[in-house]
């Protein structure tokens, strides 16, 4: 039998590789490498040692870096029932995406799994040096930091720190969402438009009704002549809201808080012998994998942006100098069959 040969693996470069490339010692590349800003190294030799490393795609030793600086590379996500949340799940993404490219790794800490909301496992992240926190929730509420954490640099995405406290806060332009969805919704002809959110004191109801209102304002539809109904988000919620709506003097469009109470309007209408989109018009918000665009007809609602929310945040996180405020993310509306003229067939070929 032949033998098989090995492939030979190549050979990691260090940092005597690079003081060879350069043309300098190689206490003067681990002087630059380290950023070592104590130590006097010209700029023209500073750029020709990164030159060089970059030329031979140069891995620096990151356990090595932080016994000798005493800095971390990790970044702790501090996650509230978000790893429970598949689209939501996407904020972890783009913490990792952000981070990673700067040579960090991200920890996460589900809180939703421990005893103890996680304290414990914050307070070892933050004994170790951590470079810093993102606190992350499902949906926009306010979340309290963990005590012993004040002089880590923190960021807030989809959350926010209680009572107004200053923080560098990453949320979805919820706003804009709504104003967009109820914007198509009015270009497309309605005038008979009826609203179903959820909770009333939740601030993505609130920021969505906003956007509404604005819409239908500049649609000149009076809101006094809005149907509103709150609820909790849920698929019932938007069947028993939808029902008593349409069964007293229907709308020809309904405006939903997200896309699961969407689904419970369109179970009502079909209940009730109603075709959508031809009899009513119906759209959500959220984009939700698996649902949205598998209904039938597929539902015209608003995306979130959840990985570009964790990009973001990462990004803000490791900046040199973090401001304290709120970061909006655009929404993105998505056009689909749900929603067309009052009493026409739908325009946007959006099948499943």
């Amino acid at each position: 039998m032949a033998s098989r040969k090995r492939t030979a693996q190549p050979r990691r470069v260090t940092m005597k590789d690079v003081a060879r490339q350069a043309g300098v010692s190689q206490p003067t590349v681990s002087f630059v490498l380290n950023d070592r800003r104590d130590v006097s190294v010209a700029e023209e030799t500073r750029a020709r040692v990164w030159e060089a490393a970059k030329a031979l795609n140069f891995q620096p030793n990151r356990a090595a870096q932080t016994l000798r600086s005493n800095r971390s590379y990790t970044v702790g996500v501090i996650a509230d029932r978000l790893v429970s949340q598949p689209y939501a799940g996407h904020i972890v993404l783009g913490v990792q995406q952000a981070v990673q490219e700067a040579g960090y790794v991200c920890f996460v800490v589900e809180t939703a799994q421990t005893s103890d909301g996680g304290k414990a496992a914050v307070a070892n992240l933050v004994q170790q040096g951590v470079a810093g926190l993102i606190y992350a929730a499902p949906g926009p509420e306010d979340v309290a930091p963990v005590a012993g954490a004040d002089d880590v640099p923190t960021v807030f995405v989809n959350c926010y720190p209680p009572g107004n406290a200053p923080a560098v806060t990453v949320l979805a332009d919820e706003f804009q969402g709504g104003h967009d969805v109820a914007a198509a919704v009015f270009a497309a002809g309605h005038t008979r438009v009826a609203f179903l959110g959820g909770p009333q004191d939740d601030y993505a109801c609130r920021e969505r009704k906003r956007g509404f209102d604005e819409a239908a304002t500049a649609a000149g539809i009076a809101l006094s002549d809005v149907p509103v109904r709150f609820g909790n988000y849920q698929v019932g919620s938007g069947h028993d809201l939808a029902m008593a709506i349409l069964t007293d003097d229907p709308p020809t469009a309904i405006v939903c808080g997200n896309d699961r109470m969407a689904v419970g309007a369109l179970m009502a209408a079909q209940s009730l012998g109603l075709r959508c989109p031809e009899d009513i018009s119906i759209v959500g918000f959220d984009d939700q994998p698996d649902l949205a665009d598998q209904m039938h007809p597929p539902l015209t609602t608003v995306a979130l942006p959840h990985q570009q929310m964790g990009f973001d945040a990462g990004t803000l996180l490791l900046a040199e100098r973090q401001q304290p405020g709120r970061h909006l993310v655009p929404c993105e509306y998505v056009p689909r069959n749900s929603l067309a003229a009052p009493g026409a067939a739908p325009t946007h070929e959006d099948t499943p």
